[in-house]
């Protein structure tokens, strides 16, 4: 036995070794504040990348899975005012520290874009109250009322800036402000509505004296022993309190304000000098409001106001329920897969289910180690990269079945086999890796989360199936064949199929030779194609007179809120709508809100679709609910503002065009040997663009018929569609590549016709086992990637056609001038053509 073999697999034992203990391991260090960095355990030092305060070897859930909140704040400027340097990061610091004071788990805070917050909070119990405490300004101010005082809970000009007249968070009315010296306010505190209010003395400018900056420490909300009232202790930096100090010395009998983002808390009166303590006590306000406003206050003022334009909220029992129903799709799909490559490829097909093992715990290793937050889409991208897996196998052991029948000897014919099957592997991979980039950027710039981990999760797959398709499966075939000898070879049961020596390579069943001489009868599956692609324009139309789109574009396109509630004892739809009709916010009426059934868990839900909800109305409107109909459970909550709406939808269009366009020049770089390579590049994009049009076409009747909606997730699956197609279409073309240099006495149609009937059996394999999984996830997985799996399932099966009977011929149909002369045909210059040559 070769002995670098021999290392070889030592070495990928040693490798699974390792793999099955990160697989199984559950370990977390968060390195203390005064600890060294050399106190750290073995493991977390090795660790380096994942970051200096918290290193882990554990599964980290997305959102969608353990339950949370995303928010996507926007700095809200006048107009005409432009962002200067550094303020968005200042804020991003800001916000980071309010969410690390909320107490969070493993929370995201990152810029994304020139002037966007992205903030992902895993488990958070009140997503309102979140919300409130991340936006707010939290601007504390103590300004000089002089000899008169101002209402309690009314909005002001100071010096530092004008307010912005709306709802003031979870600043409501009931609070005021005392100081530990001797100062008393004359102003009752009544109950002030917060909605429509005006500037009080619009013309009047109060200065600012000192500000939040100047608080040196601010304790956590506590009650006060004797009123119970929720309190918050503050101490003044010297300077702060110098600056309060010589004020009030000078100003005793003076009323002082104190207001927090330009609402007034209280207006007492100041009877004497005072430089350092004071308290905030919150009059009937909850513990937990208390605490949100300690957080503002102790870690200071945004420089910069925020808005929520997009929000989602996901249950931690539908995450949960996604989990278990994806494992258990994965698992169906995985088994067949396996069974597959054993009853088809026999002794090759159980080597690379050993390899399909490794690549598994691989895969689930590097999630735990780089790490990779896990989503649902993420998992059904794993899951699918697994059926995908397969696909270098079955390149490999199909080329194998070649190069045996054509007389060589086993080893040589295994080494030959992996040799030739590089490049179609290495062409395939590069174009799925190009759309996981997209889908990366699209996913990263717009806030979709699911979407950056589809593409994460996809690209680990890509990538970790090149070492085990390519590595692990040809050092376990080298150790198999030199422990059962050459002679395996002729033994129809462990290698599949009777060894039978021709000169000819052709590999599809013979009635297909027969029957289906593909580049001859070209143009019928032109016809066919094209059948298919009016059938789906058709729907389009259809949808756009009913919808006014080509594909019914749902919230994350259009803007709006969706939400999904569900009760012990699920009341009408239109009940529920009616509280929407009779809710009226800042002049927006609610009339258009569309309320049906769904199932979820087992059990009826409410599916709410209505215009773009703030956190107001929103907690408005479910008191109502709940108020109406009894307590009930908020499965989740999307909402997008209508300005990330239109931006990710003319993203989603940018993005499918950039995908077609790298892969097309992609293409023209790998074909370059062979002559004119831009054919091949536009070729590929057509029946690629075909894919597109098909999957499309059919979600434009599904959305007529069965009310589908385009999301985020739609975008995925196309480019994913996009991937996968050229993935098929490279297989054959790679053939052509190989066969035209040694068959230069056949004509080109010839040599076309032949490639596509050698790799017709892995045409058909490769996707096979992705059509596999798709399939065990569309029975048994989650309702929340249903359509998303039913576009996958209908763009494979469209890609595995399109690459056997269109691509290849336009190659053939653009060789012979076809398209010239159609063009002639249809322009009439066939006749002016024509009446030239015989005069």
């Amino acid at each position: 036995m070769d002995t670098r073999n021999i290392r070889m697999l030592i070495g990928i034992v040693l490798l699974t070794a390792f793999l099955i203990w990160v697989s199984v391991a559950n370990l977390d260090y968060i390195t203390p504040k005064d600890a060294a960095q050399g106190n750290q355990p073995g493991w977390a030092t090795a660790l380096f990348w994942q970051g200096s305060q918290e290193r882990s070897i554990k599964v980290h859930q997305g959102l969608d899975l353990q339950g949370g909140l995303q928010v996507v704040l926007q700095a809200d400027l006048p107009a005409g005012q432009e962002l200067q340097e550094g303020v968005m990061e200042a804020a991003r610091v800001v916000v980071d520290n309010r969410v690390n004071g909320l107490g969070v788990t493993e929370p995201l805070v990152q810029l994304q874009g020139n002037n966007r917050i992205i903030v992902e909070l895993p488990g958070i119990d009140n997503p309102e109250l979140a919300i409130s405490t991340l936006r707010e300004t939290g601007l504390l101010e103590f300004v000089d009322a002089g000899l008169r005082s101002i209402p309690t809970g009314s909005l002001i000009r100071t010096s530092l800036g004008d307010p912005k007249v709306k709802a003031a968070g979870i600043i409501t009315s009931g609070k005021r402000i005392t100081l530990t010296a001797d100062m008393t306010s004359t102003d009752s505190i009544s109950p002030t509505s917060l909605d429509n209010r005006e500037i009080y003395q619009p013309d009047q400018v109060y200065k600012t004296i000192v500000t939040g900056s100047d608080l040196d420490e601010v304790s956590n909300a506590g009650f006060d022993g004797a009123s119970r009232q929720v309190k918050i202790n503050f101490s003044l930096k010297s300077e702060g309190g110098k600056k309060f100090g010589d004020y009030s010395g000078a100003s005793i009998g003076k009323y002082l304000c104190i207001v927090i983002d330009k609402t007034v808390l209280s207006c007492p009166t100041i009877q004497a000098r005072i430089e350092t303590n004071g308290e905030i006590t919150l009059g009937g306000s909850s513990l937990e409001e208390g605490q949100a406003l300690a957080i503002q206050l102790r870690y200071g003022a945004l420089p910069v106001p925020l808005t929520v334009i997009e929000n989602r909220t996901v249950g931690p029992t539908l995450g949960q329920d996604s989990i278990q129903k994806s494992m258990r799709a994965g698992t169906i799909g995985l088994t067949i897969v396996l069974l597959m490559m054993i009853t088809y490829y026999r002794l090759p097909g159980a080597v690379s289910g050993v390899a399909l093992i490794v690549y598994g715990l691989l895969n689930f290793a590097l999630y735990k180690l780089i790490p990779v937050t896990v989503t649902l889409p993420g998992i059904t991208g794993f899951i699918l990269s697994v059926g995908m897996a397969v696909d270098a196998n079955i390149l490999v052991f199909e080329r194998l079945k070649e190069e045996l029948r054509a007389g060589r000897k086993l080893k040589n014919a295994m080494e030959l086999a992996f040799a030739r099957s590089w490049p179609p592997i290495r062409d395939s991979a590069a174009s799925t890796l190009i759309t996981c980039l997209i889908l990366y950027w699209f996913g990263s710039n717009y806030g979709a989360s699911v979407v950056k981990g589809f593409a994460i999760t996809l690209a680990l797959g890509v990538v970790t199936n090149i070492f085990t398709a390519v590595t692990v499966t040809r050092a376990l075939l080298r150790f198999v064949i030199a422990i059962i000898g050459e002679d395996v070879a002729n033994n129809p049961i462990l290698m599949g199929f009777a060894l039978k020596h021709s000169d000819t390579t052709q590999t599809a069943p013979g009635w297909i030779a027969k029957l289906m001489n593909i580049v001859e009868h070209r143009n019928y599956y032109y016809m066919f194609s094209l059948t298919l692609i009016v059938i789906g324009l058709m729907g389009m139309v259809f949808s756009t007179v009913q919808f006014g789109v080509p594909l019914k574009l749902g919230i994350d396109f259009t803007s709006g809120s969706l939400m999904e509630l569900q009760f012990e004892n699920p009341p009408q739809p239109s009940d529920i709508r009616q509280i929407f009709t009779d809710y009226t916010y800042k002049d927006t009426d609610f009339n258009d809100t569309n309320v049906t059934t769904a199932e979820q868990l087992g059990k009826q839900t409410i599916l709410i679709r209505s215009k773009f909800l703030e956190e107001e109305p929103k907690a408005k409107i479910l008191a109502a609910i709940k108020e109406k109909f009894g307590t009930f459970t908020e499965l989740r909550f999307d909402s997008v503002g209508p300005a990330i709406g239109q931006e990710v939808a003319q993203a989603g269009i940018s993005a499918v065009f950039a995908a077609a366009t790298a892969i097309l020049l992609y293409l023209v770089y790998a074909f370059r040997s062979v002559p004119n390579p831009f054919r091949y590049g536009v070729a590929a994009v057509v029946a690629m663009m075909h894919d597109v049009l098909v999957t499309a076409g059919l979600f434009a009747l599904a959305s007529i018929f069965l009310s589908w909606e385009v999301d985020a997730l739609f975008l995925t699956a196309i480019l994913t569609v996009i991937g996968y197609s050229v993935h098929d279409t490279i297989i054959v073309f790679d053939r052509l590549r190989e066969n035209l240099p040694q068959r230069r006495n056949e004509s080109f149609e010839v040599v076309c016709n032949r490639s596509i009937l050698e790799t017709f059996s892995r045409s058909i394999l490769t996707p096979l086992s992705a059509i596999f999984v798709i399939v065990a996830i569309l029975a048994f997985g989650g309702a929340t990637v249903k359509h998303f799996v039913a576009i996958m399932l209908v763009g494979t099966i469209s890609g595995t056609y399109s690459s056997i009977f269109n691509a290849v011929p336009i190659l053939v149909t653009w060789q012979r001038g076809e398209f010239w002369q159609l063009w002639q045909r249809l322009t009439g210059r066939d006749k002016i053509t024509e009446a030239v040559a015989q005069s």
